[in-house]
This record gives structure tokens, C-alpha cells and sequence, in this order.
């Protein structure tokens, strides 16, 4: 027997602070995935704690024998850069759970999944198919706006990584604190684009946050990029507020030539070593492939591949040619 199941990451989050009594944020995903499979076999040699403790919480909530676990093995396939603010744990955490699910034929619902996650670590709100409001420590607020906009998003980063856990401390959480008035008016800024449903006015919160978070975990060249922004009118700027990614927002596809050109004219490339482009994704965790496998492991019997393409979310040929690194750069 042998399941695959997929999640999605994101590009950082696009506002993130201190907001009634804790921090919370809102993050969107993009068409980057952590794919894991499970199947039967001798158990995995990977060492990947946090996706073997989402393994066993998976056991544990649904009632499973924790020796069942002997039993299995696991496969990661992720594109996902770790601890670069790409949330990459939970998408693997999150497939995780999903694939053992259905490996013993059992359902798993998305609260159910995002709960496991929070008990491994702080978690954000990629699972949601609509931009939601996220308490990433406890999950206590999970505000749906009930929108999935489309952009692009061309992903800067650099070699820098920073563990979510490692980040998170008494120092950082005073320093969202103080800025807490700030991130209201922030907030207030998302509100209304979700209301009024304006592209626009998403990118200029998401560029706001931003600018907070120079004071928190600054990004380097940022105010060259506000610049790019204003010159070129991009949606907005957001980046990884525990992490080092950063994404420019763009509207429309025909934008990226230039927005690469620019980039690589400014020569920030030499900090931001990766450059890709993307697009929002609100695909969450779900299942792929589900079947039996031969002892060898190298057949399907009775094999079930679930379909790719989704609503607003089927990635565009044409974005996928434009794809770079810093070697067409």
C-alpha cells in the first residue's frame, strides 16, 4: 500500500503583528509543494522528527495502534527551501498527516490536521483555501475572509536560514508588542481590501507589514525594492516575518519580464542568490495518489492518481517558462 499527499507553502505571510492579546498573521500560499508518501516497508532512515511525530499524533488521534508505525516508511518530495520562512514544515507536517490517514482508510479533516500541526509547532494559514487571520500559536483565531486572489509573486532569497522556533522568543514577541498600534492600522488596511476585494490595496498592506518588520528582522535592500515598487508600480512587497524570503507582488503576467530586469539591473542578486516566480495558491493539504504496491516496490496495482488542476489555481504555461535562478539572471 502506498499514499501521496501534497500541501502547498507560501512566500512568508502577508501581514503578520501583534493583535488583541497575541501575534497573529495571514499568509497565502504559492504553487510550491512538499509532497509525502506513505507506504508499506521497512521505516524510513530520513531523520525528519518533526513529519514522524505528525505520523504518530496522526495514529494517536485516530485511534491506530502506535505500533502500526513499525510498519510503515515514509518519502518526502519537497521544493520547499527549510527555514527560510517558505513554511515548509508545516507542509510537510500537514501532507503527513494526510497521507496516514488515508493509508488506514480513514478521514482527516483540515481543523483536525492544523491542530496536530500546532501541537509540533507554530503553524500559519496556508491549509485555508481563503485568506485567513491565523493565531499561529494556539489556532484560537481563524478568521476566513473568503477570498483567494490571484497575483504573482517573484521569490527573492538569500542563504540565510532562521528556524521558526530559534526566531521566536521573549525579545521578538516584545518587539511585535510595541508595535502593536502600528499593525492595527496595518490590519485595518487588510480589512478593507478583503472588503472592497482590491488587489491594490492587499499589496499596500502586505507593504506596510513589511516596513514594520525592518525594525524586528530587517531584509536587506528593502528600500531599494520600495523603490522598485513605486517606479513600477507593483502590487506590493511582503516577506517572511521569521524568515528571509521576500516576495514582490505583481498583478498581471506581461509585469515580470520587467520586474526581472530591474532586479538584476540593481544587482541585489548578489544577496538574493534565488529568484523564482510563482503564484498565489490556496490548494492546502490534499490527497494525490493512493494505492497498492508489489513487494519490490517498484509497481502499483490498483493505482488512483487524483487530478492536478483545481479552480484558480492551474498554473499558467507561460509563468512556468518564466521561472528563473540566478543563472538566467
Amino acid at each position: 500500500m502506498r499514499v501521496t499527499a501534497s500541501c502547498n507553502g507560501s512566500c512568508g505571510e502577508l501581514i503578520q503583528g501583534w493583535l488583541g492579546d497575541s501575534q497573529k498573521l495571514v499568509s497565502y500560499g504559492i504553487d510550491r509543494f512538499s509532497k509525502v508518501t506513505i507506504q508499506t516497508g521497512v521505516a524510513s532512515k530520513v531523520i525528519k522528527p518533526k513529519v514522524e511525530e505528525a505520523i504518530y499524533r496522526t495514529l494517536d488521534h485516530l485511534g491506530i495502534p502506535i505500533s502500526e508505525k513499525e510498519k510503515l516508511s515514509f518519502l518526502i518530495d519537497s521544493d520547499l527551501p527549510v527555514a527560510k520562512g517558505m513554511a515548509s514544515s508545516t507542509a510537510d507536517i500537514a501532507a503527513a498527516c494526510q497521507a496516514t490517514a488515508a493509508y488506514y482508510g480513514r478521514k482527516i479533516s483540515r481543523d483536525e490536521i492544523i491542530n496536530i500541526c500546532l501541537a509540533i509547532e507554530r503553524t500559519d494559514s496556508i491549509l485555508f483555501p481563503t485568506l485567513t487571520l491565523f493565531e499561529q500559536k494556539n489556532g484560537s483565531v481563524r478568521e476566513c475572509s473568503g477570498w483567494a486572489p490571484h497575483f504573482y509573486v517573484v521569490v527573492l532569497e538569500t542563504e540565510e536560514t532562521l528556524a521558526t522556533e530559534v526566531f521566536h522568543s521573549r525579545k521578538t514577541d516584545r518587539l511585535f508588542y510595541q508595535q502593536r498600534e502600528q499593525f492595527a492600522d496595518v490590519y485595518r488596511k487588510y480589512e478593507i481590501a478583503v472588503n472592497e476585494r482590491s488587489l491594490r490595496k492587499l499589496g499596500e498592506a502586505a507593504t506596510c507589514s513589511a516596513r514594520l518588520n525592518q525594525a524586528i528582522l530587517p531584509k536587506p535592500y528593502f528600500s531599494e525594492l520600495l523603490t522598485l515598487r513605486r517606479n513600477y508600480q507593483w502590487l506590493g512587497i511582503n516577506v517572511a516575518h521569521s524568515g528571509s524570503v521576500v516576495g514582490l507582488m505583481i498583478e498581471k503576467l506581461d509585469e515580470i519580464p520587467t520586474a526581472l530586469a530591474a532586479i538584476k539591473k540593481s544587482g541585489m542578486i548578489r544577496c538574493y542568490s534565488k529568484v523564482s516566480v510563482h503564484q498565489s495558491c490556496y490548494q492546502g493539504v490534499r490527497l494525490i495518489e493512493a494505492g497498492d504496491v508489489n513487494e519490490k516496490g517498484d509497481d502499483c496495482r490498483g493505482f488512483q492518481r487524483f487530478g492536478e488542476n483545481y479552480d484558480n489555481t492551474g498554473f499558467n504555461e507561460a509563468v512556468a517558462k518564466s521561472r528563473v535562478s540566478n543563472s538566467t539572471l
